[in-house]
């Protein structure tokens, strides 16, 4: 995996967890044909919202991505984001993916979460034990600008 300079159909971005046994440093989000036109779709609808104080964000309950932790001796995050960017695009070998360490918990029930600012955030909650995992926000607007 590395950074890559030009727009690719993945990103990194750091991820967190306040699990008392599990870890995550960073998910990997699959930026496909289908994702980025869901994904503008969605962008729209939240539009004719924007003048509304009351609305916070909207849910959906959908996520193209994983979450995982670096490899033994390797520090992927630091390797690839410098301190102040939480997402990059990066080049990604097909099974490459395949052979990253997951959290050991089951995760089900991925939301993303959208302002009408087009601020958006990954979130995912484990199966048993309901601790949750979330990705950095990032903006939409300048994702899919750069595509």
């Amino acid at each position: 995996m590395k950074r890559s300079k030009k727009p690719t159909e993945y990103i990194i971005i750091k991820a967190h967890t306040r699990s008392e046994w599990d870890s995550v440093e960073f998910a990997i989000i699959h930026l496909s044909p289908e994702w980025l036109e869901l994904t503008n779709r969605r962008l729209a609808a939240i539009r004719e919202f924007k003048e509304n104080d009351h609305l916070n964000y909207h849910c959906y309950w959908d996520a193209p991505l994983g979450y995982y932790n670096s490899p033994a001796g390797q520090d992927i995050c630091k390797k690839i984001l410098p301190k102040y960017d939480d997402w990059a695009f990066i080049s990604l070998d097909p099974e490459e993916e395949n052979t990253l360490p997951v959290p050991e918990n089951d995760l089900e029930a991925h939301k993303f979460m959208i302002t009408k600012d087009g601020i958006a955030q990954y979130k995912v909650y484990s199966k048993y034990t309901s601790e949750e995992f979330w990705t950095e926000e990032f903006n939409l607007y300048k994702v899919i600008a750069k595509l």
